[in-house]
């Protein structure tokens, strides 16, 4: 048996956001012969369990790692396998970093996007994750009326730039003074940068889905085209950076796919490395 992690946005997903049908085809051959495939992303579970759900794969074989490794769900058994989560206290000292330098912040709370602030960031990214948000006085406050109930502590907090990446490269320098060591960092994309736990990261996942469910990590396989993507491509067996990927991503694969995310480079990777081109 082996498992296939694979990013989303830019991976297996083409630039209109959708799967292609060869790569849907090869995704079913891998699981109909007893293998496991992993959407692996930064995306809050709400999201990419929409997407799971419309493309038939919240069933046995798939699994979702959102957060960028911050939660781990078993499509088959509908149920979290893994949550690893942040306090809120050093989520709330982010989101004030980050407003008084003019950048957006939110975390997440259930289904809900949560921030001190509506902002166009806010809007923009709550209509790209289909999700619904909500602005609170203090964050802390809100996660204290329910922490015992219904909401547990958040899982990840993300910044937004409105300015240039360099913005957030300055910007997680600052905040490495205090988070470095207790934190996990990394850009999604140019102009958003994440934290989490300090084991909330792709790589992690990886090596805890394989431990998980006993198959040897010479048997992992992972797929990307951002810097997130890195430490799963870096910790799986077979390392792969899509023709798309990033400068970064490609000088720590294996492997760079012939053909990139508009054209089905997930099915390339399934057909050479889980079928071994049989």
């Amino acid at each position: 048996m082996k498992i296939l992690f694979t990013d989303l946005d830019g991976t297996l997903l083409d630039d209109n956001k959708d799967i292609s049908a060869e790569d849907m085809s090869a995704v079913r051959k891998m699981i109909a012969a007893g293998h496991k495939f992993v959407m692996t992303t930064g995306r809050p579970l709400t999201s990419v369990k929409k997407l799971a759900s419309r493309y038939g794969f919240l069933e046995a074989g798939f699994y979702l790692v959102s957060f960028n490794g911050g939660l781990i769900y078993d499509c088959g058994e509908r149920q979290a396998i893994l949550t690893r989560y942040i306090p809120v206290d050093e989520v709330k000292a982010i989101m004030d970093a980050a407003h008084a330098c003019g950048m957006h912040a939110h975390t997440y709370s259930g289904d809900l996007v949560v921030s001190e602030y509506e902002t166009e960031q806010l809007k923009t990214y709550c209509r790209l994750m289909q999700m619904d948000y909500v602005v609170v006085k203090d964050i802390r406050e809100y996660y204290g009326q329910f922490i015992n109930v219904v909401v547990k502590p958040p899982i990840k907090v993300n910044i937004i730039t409105p300015f240039d990446h360099s913005s957030l490269e300055s910007f997680r320098a600052e905040m490495r003074k205090t988070t470095a060591g207790k934190l996990f960092d990394v850009f999604s994309k140019p102009e958003m940068l994440e934290f989490s736990h300090m084991k909330s990261n792709k790589g992690d996942a990886v090596r805890f889905m394989a431990d998980f469910y006993k198959v040897p990590m010479a048997d992992t396989i992972a797929v990307g085209d951002e810097e997130n993507d890195c430490p799963m491509i870096e910790a799986a067996g077979i390392g792969v950076a899509m023709a798309n990927a990033s400068p970064v991503v490609r000088n720590v694969a294996d492997y760079v796919t012939e053909r990139d995310n508009n054209h089905s480079g997930i099915a390339e990777v399934i057909e050479k490395f889980v079928f071994n081109g049989k």
